[in-house]
Protein backbone atom coordinates (compact mmCIF):
# COMPACT_ATOMS: atom_id res chain seq x y z
CA UNK A 1 0.00 0.00 0.00
CA UNK A 2 1.53 3.32 -1.00
CA UNK A 3 1.35 6.64 0.89
CA UNK A 4 -1.57 7.99 -1.11
CA UNK A 5 -3.59 4.85 -0.39
CA UNK A 6 -2.89 5.25 3.34
CA UNK A 7 -3.89 8.91 3.25
CA UNK A 8 -7.10 8.05 1.37
CA UNK A 9 -8.02 5.32 3.85
CA UNK A 10 -7.26 7.58 6.79
CA UNK A 11 -9.48 10.28 5.29
CA UNK A 12 -12.29 7.77 4.67
CA UNK A 13 -12.12 6.51 8.26
CA UNK A 14 -12.36 10.06 9.58
CA UNK A 15 -15.49 10.60 7.49
CA UNK A 16 -17.25 7.53 8.84
CA UNK A 17 -20.28 8.00 11.02
CA UNK A 18 -23.53 6.39 12.06
CA UNK A 19 -26.13 8.71 13.51
CA UNK A 20 -29.65 8.05 14.75
CA UNK A 21 -31.94 10.97 15.52
CA UNK A 22 -35.36 10.46 17.03
CA UNK A 23 -38.02 12.71 15.61
CA UNK A 24 -40.08 15.04 17.77
CA UNK A 25 -43.03 12.65 17.40
CA UNK A 26 -43.23 9.13 18.78
CA UNK A 27 -42.46 6.21 16.48
CA UNK A 28 -40.41 8.09 13.89
CA UNK A 29 -36.62 8.02 13.60
CA UNK A 30 -34.07 9.17 11.02
CA UNK A 31 -30.70 7.47 10.45
CA UNK A 32 -27.74 8.93 8.56
CA UNK A 33 -24.80 6.73 7.68
CA UNK A 34 -21.52 7.29 5.82
CA UNK A 35 -18.71 4.77 5.21
CA UNK A 36 -19.57 2.82 8.36
CA UNK A 37 -18.29 -0.79 8.35
CA UNK A 38 -20.90 -2.31 10.68
CA UNK A 39 -21.94 -5.94 10.07
CA UNK A 40 -23.98 -6.44 6.91
CA UNK A 41 -25.71 -9.72 7.72
CA UNK A 42 -29.27 -10.75 6.88
CA UNK A 43 -31.56 -9.02 9.34
CA UNK A 44 -35.00 -7.52 9.87
CA UNK A 45 -36.33 -4.20 11.20
CA UNK A 46 -39.44 -3.87 13.31
CA UNK A 47 -40.13 -0.59 11.56
CA UNK A 48 -40.95 0.43 8.01
CA UNK A 49 -37.67 1.56 6.41
CA UNK A 50 -37.79 4.15 3.66
CA UNK A 51 -34.82 6.17 2.47
CA UNK A 52 -32.36 6.96 -0.31
CA UNK A 53 -28.75 6.41 -1.35
CA UNK A 54 -26.62 9.55 -1.13
CA UNK A 55 -23.39 8.03 -2.45
CA UNK A 56 -22.19 4.65 -3.74
CA UNK A 57 -24.18 1.53 -4.59
CA UNK A 58 -25.38 -1.71 -3.07
CA UNK A 59 -27.30 -4.90 -3.80
CA UNK A 60 -30.33 -5.46 -1.59
CA UNK A 61 -30.68 -9.23 -1.18
CA UNK A 62 -34.15 -10.59 -0.39
CA UNK A 63 -35.32 -14.20 -0.18
CA UNK A 64 -36.63 -14.17 -3.75
CA UNK A 65 -34.58 -11.56 -5.60
CA UNK A 66 -31.72 -9.06 -5.61
CA UNK A 67 -32.29 -5.35 -6.29
CA UNK A 68 -29.44 -3.02 -7.27
CA UNK A 69 -29.46 0.47 -5.78
CA UNK A 70 -27.17 3.29 -6.85
CA UNK A 71 -26.67 6.89 -5.87
CA UNK A 72 -29.95 8.77 -6.14
CA UNK A 73 -32.16 5.70 -5.81
CA UNK A 74 -34.73 5.31 -3.05
CA UNK A 75 -35.74 2.17 -1.17
CA UNK A 76 -38.76 0.90 0.73
CA UNK A 77 -38.33 -2.12 3.03
CA UNK A 78 -41.47 -3.34 4.84
CA UNK A 79 -41.36 -4.21 8.54
CA UNK A 80 -39.99 -7.68 9.42
CA UNK A 81 -38.80 -8.42 5.88
CA UNK A 82 -35.49 -10.31 5.98
CA UNK A 83 -32.91 -8.54 3.86
CA UNK A 84 -29.19 -8.02 3.44
CA UNK A 85 -27.56 -4.85 2.18
CA UNK A 86 -23.81 -4.79 1.40
CA UNK A 87 -22.24 -1.66 -0.15
CA UNK A 88 -19.97 -2.27 -3.12
CA UNK A 89 -17.36 0.13 -1.70
CA UNK A 90 -17.46 0.97 2.01
CA UNK A 91 -15.31 4.06 1.39
CA UNK A 92 -17.94 5.45 -0.99
CA UNK A 93 -21.17 4.73 0.80
CA UNK A 94 -23.77 7.04 2.35
CA UNK A 95 -27.52 6.90 2.86
CA UNK A 96 -30.40 8.41 4.80
CA UNK A 97 -33.14 6.17 6.20
CA UNK A 98 -36.45 6.97 7.84
CA UNK A 99 -37.87 4.38 10.24
CA UNK A 100 -41.59 4.43 11.10
CA UNK A 101 -43.14 2.14 13.69
CA UNK A 102 -45.98 0.21 11.96
CA UNK A 103 -48.19 0.90 14.96
CA UNK A 104 -48.18 4.51 13.79
CA UNK A 105 -50.15 3.79 10.62
CA UNK A 106 -51.85 0.48 11.52
CA UNK A 107 -54.03 -0.90 8.75
CA UNK A 108 -54.66 2.50 7.16
CA UNK A 109 -51.73 2.12 4.76
CA UNK A 110 -49.88 -1.07 3.84
CA UNK A 111 -46.28 -1.78 2.86
CA UNK A 112 -45.89 -5.39 1.77
CA UNK A 113 -43.07 -5.34 -0.80
CA UNK A 114 -39.53 -4.05 -1.01
CA UNK A 115 -39.44 -1.39 -3.72
CA UNK A 116 -36.99 0.72 -5.62
CA UNK A 117 -37.80 4.41 -6.01
CA UNK A 118 -36.36 6.50 -8.83
CA UNK A 119 -36.64 9.94 -10.41
CA UNK A 120 -39.52 12.07 -9.17
CA UNK A 121 -40.37 9.55 -6.44
CA UNK A 122 -36.95 10.03 -4.86
CA UNK A 123 -37.16 13.80 -5.19
CA UNK A 124 -40.48 13.71 -3.31
CA UNK A 125 -39.00 11.47 -0.63
CA UNK A 126 -35.96 13.73 -0.15
CA UNK A 127 -38.31 16.72 0.14
CA UNK A 128 -40.35 14.98 2.83
CA UNK A 129 -37.28 13.95 4.83
CA UNK A 130 -35.72 17.42 4.59
CA UNK A 131 -38.95 18.87 5.97
CA UNK A 132 -38.93 16.36 8.84
CA UNK A 133 -35.36 17.31 9.72
CA UNK A 134 -36.04 21.06 9.83
CA UNK A 135 -39.62 21.27 11.13
CA UNK A 136 -40.01 22.03 14.84
CA UNK A 137 -43.75 21.74 15.40
CA UNK A 138 -44.94 18.21 16.32
CA UNK A 139 -48.32 18.55 14.60
CA UNK A 140 -46.71 19.75 11.37
CA UNK A 141 -44.22 16.86 11.54
CA UNK A 142 -47.15 14.48 11.91
CA UNK A 143 -48.80 16.01 8.82
CA UNK A 144 -45.59 15.44 6.85
CA UNK A 145 -45.19 11.83 8.02
CA UNK A 146 -48.79 10.96 7.17
CA UNK A 147 -48.51 12.62 3.76
CA UNK A 148 -45.32 10.65 3.10
CA UNK A 149 -46.95 7.35 4.09
CA UNK A 150 -49.99 8.04 1.90
CA UNK A 151 -47.69 8.93 -1.01
CA UNK A 152 -45.68 5.71 -0.90
CA UNK A 153 -48.10 3.21 0.67
CA UNK A 154 -49.62 0.39 -1.33
CA UNK A 155 -53.16 0.50 0.06
CA UNK A 156 -55.41 3.53 -0.07
CA UNK A 157 -57.87 4.27 2.70
CA UNK A 158 -61.29 2.83 1.91
CA UNK A 159 -63.71 5.26 0.29
CA UNK A 160 -66.52 3.68 2.32
CA UNK A 161 -65.23 5.46 5.42
CA UNK A 162 -65.90 8.84 3.84
CA UNK A 163 -69.41 10.00 2.98
CA UNK A 164 -68.53 13.13 1.07
CA UNK A 165 -64.94 14.08 0.38
CA UNK A 166 -65.77 17.57 -0.84
CA UNK A 167 -67.97 18.44 2.15
CA UNK A 168 -65.34 17.21 4.63
CA UNK A 169 -62.56 19.14 2.93
CA UNK A 170 -64.68 22.29 2.83
CA UNK A 171 -65.54 21.94 6.54
CA UNK A 172 -61.82 21.81 7.36
CA UNK A 173 -61.11 24.68 4.96
CA UNK A 174 -63.77 26.88 6.55
CA UNK A 175 -62.45 26.10 10.02
CA UNK A 176 -58.92 27.12 8.97
CA UNK A 177 -60.13 30.44 7.55
CA UNK A 178 -62.13 31.20 10.68
CA UNK A 179 -59.30 30.28 13.07
CA UNK A 180 -56.23 31.58 11.26
CA UNK A 181 -54.71 33.03 14.43
CA UNK A 182 -55.14 29.81 16.45
CA UNK A 183 -53.13 26.61 16.69
CA UNK A 184 -54.93 24.03 14.53
CA UNK A 185 -53.93 20.45 15.27
CA UNK A 186 -54.87 17.17 13.65
CA UNK A 187 -56.44 16.16 16.96
CA UNK A 188 -58.74 19.19 16.73
CA UNK A 189 -59.66 18.36 13.13
CA UNK A 190 -60.45 14.81 14.24
CA UNK A 191 -62.95 16.22 16.74
CA UNK A 192 -64.56 18.37 14.05
CA UNK A 193 -64.82 15.71 11.33
CA UNK A 194 -64.92 12.42 13.23
CA UNK A 195 -62.29 10.99 10.85
CA UNK A 196 -58.85 9.54 11.51
CA UNK A 197 -55.81 11.69 10.72
CA UNK A 198 -54.96 9.81 7.52
CA UNK A 199 -58.47 10.35 6.11
CA UNK A 200 -58.37 14.03 7.06
CA UNK A 201 -55.16 14.66 5.14
CA UNK A 202 -56.14 12.47 2.21
CA UNK A 203 -59.54 14.13 1.71
CA UNK A 204 -58.29 17.68 2.22
CA UNK A 205 -55.42 17.16 -0.20
CA UNK A 206 -57.80 15.84 -2.87
CA UNK A 207 -59.53 19.20 -3.04
CA UNK A 208 -56.83 21.65 -1.95
CA UNK A 209 -53.65 19.85 -3.15
CA UNK A 210 -51.86 20.27 0.19
CA UNK A 211 -52.28 19.30 3.83
CA UNK A 212 -54.37 21.27 6.37
CA UNK A 213 -51.18 22.30 8.23
CA UNK A 214 -49.49 23.58 5.06
CA UNK A 215 -52.65 25.41 3.96
CA UNK A 216 -53.04 27.00 7.39
CA UNK A 217 -49.44 28.25 7.25
CA UNK A 218 -49.87 29.60 3.70
CA UNK A 219 -53.04 31.43 4.70
CA UNK A 220 -51.29 32.99 7.71
CA UNK A 221 -48.44 34.18 5.48
CA UNK A 222 -50.98 35.69 3.06
CA UNK A 223 -52.65 37.42 6.00
CA UNK A 224 -49.25 38.69 7.14
CA UNK A 225 -48.73 40.26 3.72
CA UNK A 226 -52.14 41.98 3.93
CA UNK A 227 -51.33 43.36 7.38
CA UNK A 228 -47.88 44.53 6.31
CA UNK A 229 -49.44 46.51 3.45
CA UNK A 230 -51.58 48.28 6.06
CA UNK A 231 -48.55 49.25 8.12
CA UNK A 232 -48.91 46.74 10.96
CA UNK A 233 -45.62 46.08 12.77
CA UNK A 234 -43.88 42.75 12.05
CA UNK A 235 -43.69 41.89 15.76
CA UNK A 236 -47.44 42.44 16.17
CA UNK A 237 -48.12 40.26 13.12
CA UNK A 238 -46.05 37.45 14.61
CA UNK A 239 -48.05 37.71 17.83
CA UNK A 240 -51.43 37.86 16.12
CA UNK A 241 -50.84 35.06 13.61
CA UNK A 242 -48.90 32.78 15.96
CA UNK A 243 -45.56 32.61 14.17
CA UNK A 244 -42.77 31.28 16.41
CA UNK A 245 -40.77 34.47 15.95
CA UNK A 246 -39.82 37.02 13.31
CA UNK A 247 -37.30 34.62 11.74
CA UNK A 248 -40.12 32.12 11.17
CA UNK A 249 -42.29 34.74 9.47
CA UNK A 250 -39.39 36.00 7.34
CA UNK A 251 -38.49 32.47 6.22
CA UNK A 252 -42.05 31.51 5.25
CA UNK A 253 -42.78 34.90 3.66
CA UNK A 254 -39.70 34.58 1.45
CA UNK A 255 -40.72 31.05 0.43
CA UNK A 256 -44.08 32.32 -0.81
CA UNK A 257 -43.17 35.69 -2.26
CA UNK A 258 -39.45 35.52 -2.99
CA UNK A 259 -38.63 38.57 -0.86
CA UNK A 260 -38.48 39.41 2.83
CA UNK A 261 -41.23 41.37 4.64
CA UNK A 262 -38.88 44.37 4.92
CA UNK A 263 -38.23 44.38 1.17
CA UNK A 264 -41.97 44.03 0.53
CA UNK A 265 -42.74 47.04 2.76
CA UNK A 266 -40.14 49.16 0.96
CA UNK A 267 -41.50 48.21 -2.46
CA UNK A 268 -45.16 48.95 -1.69
CA UNK A 269 -44.17 52.33 -0.24
CA UNK A 270 -42.28 53.44 -3.36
Amino acid sequence: MNTSDKDYRSSSEQNRYMEFGRSIIEGVEIKRCRNNPHAYKSHVHNELSIGYIVEGSTNLTLHDRIIFYGSGDGVIIPPLLTHRCVPNDINHWAYVMLFVDPGYYGDLVSFNQAKKLTGNQVRKLIGFIEQLVTEKTPDTVENIVIELLLEFGEKDISETTVTNTRDIAKTIHEYILNHANEVITLNKLQQITGLNKFSIIRNFKKLYVTTPAAYHLQYRVAEAKRLLSKGVDVFDICEELRFYDQAHLIREFKKMYGITPVTYIKQVKE
